[in-house]
């Protein structure tokens, strides 16, 4: 007979187990189960108190919870007023250079968009060969009217020298005449060459003033008609912002007030007003408040930009902006009273300053608010402070 097989708990089987043994490992095990038991019971005790305490269970006594909140003071404080508007950047000034000469070709081009010049600078040149010509052409007969004048000049002194009425009057009075005709036509020839001179001047197209090139349309070999623009020059290189303000609002702002300017991707740029133009769109009932920008800056004339006009603080009664709730599609905030309930009061939204809002109506200054959690509140509920969100504050009893 093969020997009998060993069992889990070390015997063999058919083996007799000893009575004492048995009875020693059934109370182990009994035990293990009554402390597995009493740790879930620990368990279920805390979740049940968490629960109570943050108002998810309702306590078995009928009492209603209060919701745990951040609650805030309505604060008074001066607030900026500003005016915010759209607008677009300009030119300063800008100054249009064209051809004074006609029918001649460009020869020469010295600058393109985008460069500074100065007074007087030499922008491009026009062929100037058939003016050249004319100059020496002219300045020789400014040179023979020089001669015959100097001619009739010495022929009347010689005449008026002669004595003994050699030379009668009359040929006196000629020689005379002579020396007029001389001058005159000596001053004909010189208006000539100066008007030579001042069509030559004329190839050479230079800037008017400082500033920035802003357009070029001249090319090589274009002929060019009197009046035809080549150049548009940006004065001093300066730009600014016509901002469209309403009617309303033009009464509050003046030159010098600080303002910025937002550009189209969000940067923002000390400015303040320059002018504030004296007439008002009658369709559109908007004025013009230009805006200077400070030198190098990096706008462009034509962009769309947003202005804020700063024009002074006044009062206000502000409160965070977590404080602000949305209700059938009003703006409200929740109060507290003297008992802990959360008081729905609707109010209208003014002015912000970064992390506060200003409230124009509903509330007064130093009352309590529901900040942190008001999103969850609802009006009559039961609330409870448990820490101020920005100034210390009573909490609720």
């Amino acid at each position: 007979m093969a020997a009998n097989a060993p069992s889990p708990d070390g015997t063999e089987y058919g083996q007799r187990v000893p009575r004492a043994l048995s009875l020693s490992r059934i109370c182990d095990r009994g035990r293990v189960v009554l402390a597995l038991c009493a740790i879930g019971s620990l368990l279920a005790l805390a979740v049940s108190a968490a629960l109570t305490e943050t108002g998810a269970v309702a306590p078995q006594d009928g009492r209603q919870t209060a919701l745990a909140v951040t609650v805030g003071t309505v604060r008074a404080e001066l607030v900026e007023n500003v005016v915010a508007v759209t607008g677009s950047v300009t030119a300063w000034r800008e100054l249009p250079v064209s051809a004074e000469a006609d029918g001649l070709a460009i020869v020469e081009i010295h600058v393109d968009e985008g460069d500074l010049v100065r007074k007087g600078e030499i922008l491009a040149r026009l062929d100037r060969r058939v003016l050249l010509a004319q100059t020496d052409e002219h300045e020789a007969a400014v040179a023979e009217a020089e001669a015959n004048l100097a001619n009739a000049v010495s022929d009347e002194k010689r005449a008026r020298s002669v004595t003994n009425g050699i030379v009668s009057e009359q040929t006196i009075e000629q020689r005379a005449t002579l020396v007029k005709t001389a001058a005159a036509r000596l001053a004909a020839a010189r208006a000539v060459l100066a008007g030579t001179m001042a069509r030559l001047a004329q190839t050479e197209i230079v800037a008017p003033a400082d500033g920035l090139i802003a357009t070029r349309s001249a090319s090589l070999s274009q002929v060019v008609a009197t009046g035809t623009e080549l150049f548009r020059l940006v004065e001093d290189g300066r730009i600014e912002v016509n901002a469209f303000v309403p009617e309303t609002d033009l009464f509050a702002i003046h030159p010098r007030q600080a303002a910025r300017v937002i550009d189209p991707i969000g940067r923002a740029h000390a400015a303040s007003v320059r002018l504030v133009t004296p007439l008002v769109d009658p369709a559109t009932r908007l004025g013009i408040v230009r805006i200077a920008l400070a030198e190098g800056t990096q706008l462009k004339p034509g962009m769309f930009v947003r202005v804020e006009v700063e024009t002074g603080a006044s009062p206000a009664l502000t409160v965070p902006f977590e404080a602000l709730v949305w209700r059938e599609g009003e703006p409200a905030v929740f109060t507290m009273d003297s008992d802990g309930v959360a008081v729905l009061e609707r109010v209208t939204v003014g002015r912000s300053t970064g992390t506060r809002v200003e409230l124009i109506d509903g509330v007064v200054a130093g009352e309590r608010i529901v900040v942190g959690g008001a999103g969850l509140v609802s009006a009559g509920e039961r609330v409870r402070a448990v820490v101020a969100a920005t100034e210390p504050v009573t909490a609720t009893p």
